[in-house]
């Protein structure tokens, strides 16, 4: 079988910790390039073909698709500029900042014929399936509210996610999926948002928020982040006959033994049934995005549902800045 080669576009730690150790578990995919100008970055990737810009890569006929995790406002430009060079592409979330810009990207991508997704890379991981059957199984009833939390302390003041101009901020980089799990796994569609933050006066992005998604049937989805509390990732689905517990939704991969662990709760308050599963959902995302190139079908998680997401952030953070309840 012809292996799916792959072409980086930056030295960024995530290309390191997670793109990189999915790669090589996987035997039909393989690395053949990245781009950077940090060679000392570059040097413990062990790939022997090093460009020194972008383009050199994108023009690179031995690869056949790119992955991308630079900087959000840098999405736009090197998505596009990879699927016009007929590269299929793996973009880091947040796709964009805007839906106008998805939209670019959506149109670029159908015009080349090209597969396109967004990295949301935690939601290939089984524990989100044992997550969909309980609820259409009925398991906790109807589903009347939800809730996910994730944060860390961010300590290096340099970060990126520091950076208004780069398209820092809470909500950009881990509330988002608080955001994707309420809104795509319980289903919970807003029309209103509602969101208070803590604006960094130095920085000016927000380093800790909640939104409050209130959807047509009343029911609400709130989502808090932080970069300034302790590691903690996890959601929970709330029923009129009890509720799931994720406790290691979004990277379970750090938990104790990288296992996830998912609980059943009932009305009372007690455990009444735990799934355990251990996976890559890093891998799992990868053997997805090239079983799509390889049979020409649309990603479970495609950009229409994307460009959802993005609509969903870009309100949240116009409640932000304006203060107001905004109509989603």
């Amino acid at each position: 079988m012809k292996k799916l080669r792959w072409g980086i576009l930056s030295a960024a730690n995530i290309a390191y910790e997670q793109f990189l150790p999915a790669i090589q578990e996987l035997a039909d995919q393989e690395i053949v390039a990245i781009a950077s100008k940090s060679p000392e970055k570059v040097a413990k990737f062990g790939i022997a073909k090093v460009y020194e810009t972008y383009e050199a890569l994108l023009n690179d006929d031995n690869i056949d698709a790119i992955y991308i995790p630079l900087p959000n406002n840098l999405h736009k430009e090197w998505a596009i500029k990879a699927m016009e060079a007929k590269k299929h592409v793996l973009l880091e979330k947040p796709a964009t900042l805007t839906v106008k810009d998805l939209q670019e990207i959506k149109d670029v991508a159908d015009k080349h014929a090209v597969t396109f997704m967004e990295g949301f890379m935690y939601q290939y991981h089984p524990q989100h399936n044992i997550v969909q059957q309980w609820i259409e199984e009925g398991k906790i009833g109807n589903i009347t509210s939800a809730h996910a939390h994730f944060s860390f302390l961010l300590e290096n003041k340099k970060d990126i996610r520091l950076n208004k101009e780069l398209g820092g901020g809470a909500i950009w980089d881990i509330g988002c999926y608080g955001i994707h799990a309420l809104t795509q796994i319980a289903r919970i569609k807003p029309t209103s948002v509602t969101t208070i933050s803590h604006v960094d006066p130095k920085y000016e992005v927000d380093v800790t928020s909640t939104a409050i998604l209130k959807d047509k049937e009343e029911r609400l989805a709130t989502v808090t982040c932080s970069f300034k509390g302790p590691f903690r990732n996890y959601y929970e689905i709330f029923g009129d006959n009890g509720s799931i517990f994720v406790a290691s939704a979004f990277r379970p991969d750090v938990a104790e033994n990288e296992e996830a662990i998912v609980q059943r709760i009932n009305k009372q308050g007690d455990i009444i049934e735990t799934k355990k599963e251990k996976a890559n959902q890093y891998a799992l995302q990868l053997e997805h995005f090239h079983a799509c190139i390889k049979e020409n079908r649309t990603p479970v998680y495609d950009i229409n549902q994307s460009l959802e997401m993005i609509h969903y952030i870009e309100k949240a953070y116009e409640s932000l800045h304006t203060g107001n309840t905004i109509t989603v």
